[in-house]
């Protein structure tokens, strides 16, 4: 008898892990790039689904946004951690500066979370707060569950905690983080609603 419930837990275990993999999303048409796919795995993990839609399909294009490690500096884009960009056939392509092809891959998840925002391509100065927010609340959600998360070397796991700490400093609020948003000439340019 005792091997009969054995057997059965045994296939019962097997079963839920090939469910589980039946049900993890495809994001080969986002990124065929390991680190880029298992970000987007751990956006899955947190249950993160309103950035996945986004990037799957569901935003102002209707198509999948293509998510990409690039050397954002030899692109113009030397400040930057990732940028949105349309491309020529009407599509939108997330770009992530190579530096971070390193990093923690729930770090880089930050990111993509961040530029997923800009799916709505406002360029205002509120959809930047939205974005940064997005992005502080992915981390703090990802090092709820891995604390050991903050203490990887990495120039981005600094930047994620220093914001991190100015939305706790802050009650959960985003009035630092709008301040430095403010302050920076890269911003400039972008319009108040």
């Amino acid at each position: 008898m005792k091997l009969i419930k054995r057997v059965f837990v045994l296939f019962s275990a097997l079963v839920l892990l090939s469910v589980n993999a039946v049900f993890a999303a495809d994001y080969s048409a986002n990124t065929k790039q390991p680190v880029l796919l298992e970000a987007l795995h751990k956006l899955e993990v947190m249950n993160n689904y309103k950035v996945l839609n986004v990037i799957q399909g569901q935003n102002s294009t209707n198509k999948p946004i293509r998510i990409m490690f690039r050397n954002l500096e030899a692109l113009g884009y030397g400040t930057c951690e990732a940028v949105t960009a349309k491309t020529a056939d009407g599509s939108l392509v997330i770009l992530i500066s190579s530096n971070y092809k390193t990093a923690p891959v729930e770090a880089v998840a930050c990111l993509i979370a961040h530029e997923s925002v800009h799916h709505e391509n406002t360029k205002t100065y509120e959809e930047e707060v939205r974005a940064w927010n997005t992005e502080v609340k992915t981390w703090i959600s990802f090092t709820q569950v891995n604390p050991s998360l903050k203490t990887a070397d990495s120039k981005l796991v600094k930047r994620l905690n220093y914001l991190s700490k100015l939305y706790t400093k802050d009650g959960n609020q985003m009035t630092s983080i709008a301040n430095l948003i403010a302050s920076n000439p890269a911003y400039s340019t972008l319009k108040r609603s």
